[in-house]
C-alpha cells in the first residue's frame, strides 16, 4: 500500500469530487453473505464468546487480547495486543501498527477538507489504478457506529486483502477519518477491530465517562 500515492491524490480531490462514492445499494461487501476472498460465509453470524469483539456486520470475530492505540490526529481503536508502531517508507503521519510477519498492518489517517464521500470515491480511484489489486468492492456501512465507506480488494502479487473505511468525522462533516486494515487468510477476524474506532472526541468524552 503506497500511501505516498495516495496522498498526492487526495491533494486533487477537487478534480473527484464530482463522482459517486455510493457503489452497493447500502449493503456492506462484509455483509453480503461473502467471506473476504471467494469461499460463502455460514447462513448464520458466528457466536460471539464473552468478552470478544464483532465488527459492525457480525461477521467477524476476535477472541484475543487487545491494546489501545491511535492519537488525538488520527483517531483511536484497539488492535491485538504484541503489534508493533511502524511508518511505511516514503509517508509520514500515519499511524501504523504491524504484526512480527510484516502482513498484517492497521492504519490510521485524517484527511482534514475532505468529506467522507469524496475521500472515499479518491480512494476507489487509486485503488482501481494498481495493477497489483484485483476485485475492488465498495458499500455504504458503518464503523463503530459512524457513517462510512468502505472499499476492499485483493492483492494479486501477495495473497493479502485489504479493507478501507472512509469514515465521517460527526464533529467536522468537511473532513475524515481513514481505517484500513491489511491481512492475510489467516487472520480475517482482525476485520473485527474495526469496530473499535473512536473519534478523537468520542475518545476522550469516554475516557471522561
Amino acid at each position: 500500500m503506497k500511501y505516498k500515492l495516495l496522498i498526492m491524490l487526495l491533494l486533487s480531490a477537487i478534480l473527484l469530487s464530482g463522482c459517486s462514492a455510493s457503489q452497493n445499494d447500502g449493503v456492506s461487501v462484509l455483509n453480503q453473505g461473502k467471506a473476504i476472498g471467494e469461499e460463502a460465509q455460514e447462513a448464520t453470524k458466528p457466536e460471539v464468546p464473552e468478552g470478544a469483539i464483532t465488527d459492525d456486520s457480525g461477521n467477524f470475530v476476535y477472541q484475543g487480547k487487545l491494546m489501545p492505540v491511535g492519537d488525538d490526529e488520527n483517531g483511536y481503536m484497539q488492535i491485538p495486543l504484541g503489534y508493533s508502531p511502524f511508518q511505511e517508507e516514503g509517508s509520514e503521519g500515519l499511524t501504523q501498527y504491524v504484526d512480527a510477519s510484516g502482513m498484517n498492518i492497521f492504519t490510521l489517517d485524517y484527511y482534514e477538507n475532505l468529506p467522507y464521500e469524496s475521500a472515499a470515491e479518491n480512494m476507489r480511484y487509486y485503488m482501481a489504478s494498481q495493477e497489483n489489486i484485483e476485485g475492488l468492492q465498495g458499500s455504504i456501512t458503518t464503523v463503530g457506529g459512524y457513517s462510512a465507506r468502505q472499499l476492499y480488494c485483493h492483492f494479486t502479487d501477495e495473497n493479502l486483502f485489504w479493507i478501507v473505511w472512509l469514515i465521517e468525522d460527526p464533529d467536522n462533516p468537511s473532513a475524515s477519518y481513514h481505517l484500513s486494515i491489511q491481512c492475510d487468510p489467516e487472520h480475517q477476524n482482525l476485520i473485527a477491530c474495526s469496530s473499535t474506532f473512536r473519534t478523537v472526541s468520542d475518545y476522550h468524552k469516554e475516557q471522561k465517562a
